[in-house]
């Protein structure tokens, strides 16, 4: 007779699973602890042991999970990553529609950047004082999203949507900072219009910039 090795056949519960579990939902209770911390402290201020108090943990506990306070700060930053494709959309769609492909696009990054605005002002505040390893990961997480959009705006210059002689990788980072510069002035200050139209408003501008 062959035996399920799937099956538990013993009441007891699974140790190995309740252990990685746990040790699973420890490390993702300290990374939110983190991001609370840094996007209030800023990076310089956050400690670990202000972190380790927020996760409800001791330090230990945390340096078990985290090598270092920037291996810390690195997975902060990086967590909660989408795909390129799961942000952008397939090439195809780009060659076929472009104004409905850069609307969708810039208002899931509105989106993705609302959802850590804390964050992101971190970011933007203490960027250039940030560990070389934690920047270079921070550009490597930047650096695919990248290349996605200038290959789908590749497609839409092959069908003959885009001017050919327009720096894609120009256009692309000014699509990219307004859209992020937007979302920060409008948590700051307010706006005279809503978050739609400055979003409509700015694929209309920049179509109107690159289209052929």
């Amino acid at each position: 007779m062959q035996v399920n090795t799937c099956i538990v056949t013993s009441n007891q519960p699974n140790t190995t699973q309740r252990t990685r579990s746990y040790g699973e939902l420890t490390r993702q209770r300290i990374i939110e602890a983190a991001e609370r911390v840094f996007s209030r402290d800023g990076f310089q201020g956050a400690t670990t042991r202000e972190i380790a108090r927020e996760a409800g943990v001791n330090e230990v506990t945390l340096f078990r999970h985290f090598r270092s306070r920037d291996d810390l700060l690195r997975e902060t930053i990086l967590c909660h990553s989408i795909s390129p494709e799961e942000l952008i959309g397939p090439r195809s769609e780009w060659e076929r529609d472009l104004p409905g492909q850069l609307e969708a696009y810039v208002r899931k990054y509105y989106e993705m950047l609302l959802e850590r605005e804390a964050l992101v002002r971190a970011i933007v505040g203490e960027g250039r004082l940030l560990p070389p390893a934690v920047r270079e990961a921070l550009m490597a997480k930047m650096v695919p999203v990248r290349a996605t959009l200038i290959d789908r705006l590749e497609a839409a210059k092959t069908a003959g949507y885009v001017k050919p002689d327009v720096d894609l990788g120009c256009a692309v980072d000014i699509l990219r900072d307004t859209v992020h510069t937007g979302m920060l002035r409008h948590t700051m200050y307010g706006s005279a219009y809503s978050v739609d139209t400055y979003l409509r408003n700015v694929v209309a501008i920049f179509i109107q910039g690159i289209h052929r």
